[in-house]
């Protein structure tokens, strides 16, 4: 009974914490324990339960339907990649695509997915930041990225990074890549909250 109560508390708390960021560390610490535990307790005898005798078939039918083999026609063809449907317009741009070319210019393409994710992150945020909203509206180009910007940028960062530190902890390691990080979000935010 209790390796099954032991058990059900590894499993539901691995689901639960890949879907909710668990802040609990004691409960982190039980769930480390009780994984190592598990392996430790004797296994539980289970009585098989005997069927012989006790069952009786009344129905089955083993038939063949088919006798052969089943061969691919060898035939050479040519695969034609699907044509598009509709007008082809000019391709716009999102933000977060112009950021990402920014700043694989200054890394040589060196951006990796999960830094995608990073720099999505980080942009909504700025985004849903009224103050800095306001201050994008009232300020110039250069006054915004080079004063404003960047302290809201450090908030944003830092708080991110207490939220989720494996993800963000490349960010802080490089500072030319946050430095550059910095930069591109900057430009395009502005122009987005000008907007």
């Amino acid at each position: 009974q209790f390796r099954r109560q032991l058990r059900s508390l590894i499993k539901w708390y691995g689901y639960i914490s890949q879907i909710v960021r668990m802040f609990d560390k004691d409960l982190h610490k039980e769930f480390v324990f009780c994984s190592y535990l598990i392996n430790l307790l004797p296994v539980e005898k289970v009585d098989m339960i005997d069927l012989e005798g006790k069952l009786k078939l009344e129905y089955y039918k083993l038939q063949k339907t088919y006798d052969g083999a089943i061969m691919l026609s060898e035939q050479k063809g040519v695969y034609e990649p699907a044509k598009q449907k509709g007008a082809m317009g000019f391709d716009e741009k999102e933000p977060l695509d112009e950021i990402i070319d920014k700043i694989n210019e200054k890394f040589k393409g060196n951006f990796t997915d999960g830094d995608k994710v990073l720099l999505t992150a980080l942009r909504d945020k700025l985004m849903n930041d009224q103050r800095l909203s306001s201050m994008a509206k009232s300020s110039d180009p250069q006054i915004f990225t080079e004063s404003i910007f960047p302290k809201a940028f450090d908030d944003a960062a830092l708080e991110s990074y207490t939220e989720s530190q494996d993800t963000y902890t490349s960010l802080f390691e490089d500072r030319n890549k946050y430095n550059a990080i910095m930069g591109a979000l900057a430009e395009v935010i502005y122009r987005e909250m000008r907007k």
